[in-house]
């Protein structure tokens, strides 16, 4: 929204200088809200790539205490797990 209020505003100014204020500023608010969506879309994208990172290092996190415990079990047994 606002994208497409600061469109508005700026249509509206090339409009006045052209003669029609209203279909200028009709003009900015649609190129505005379209701006708008594509930024969303982009900042969208980056949550969804951070929440993957996050849950990728969560699963190493999780595999990595996996094997300190198994290594700590075996190497109990005497074993050698390394």
């Amino acid at each position: 929204m606002k994208g497409a209020a600061k469109g508005a505003a700026g249509g509206a100014a090339v409009g006045a200088i052209a003669g029609d204020a209203g279909e200028g500023d009709a003009i900015g608010a649609t190129v505005g809200a379209v701006m708008g969506r594509k930024d969303q879309k982009k900042e969208a994208a980056a949550a969804q790539q951070q929440a993957q990172q996050s849950a990728q290092a969560a699963g190493q996190a999780q595999l990595d205490q996996y094997k300190k415990g198994f290594c700590a079990c075996m190497e109990g047994k005497g074993c050698t797990a390394k």
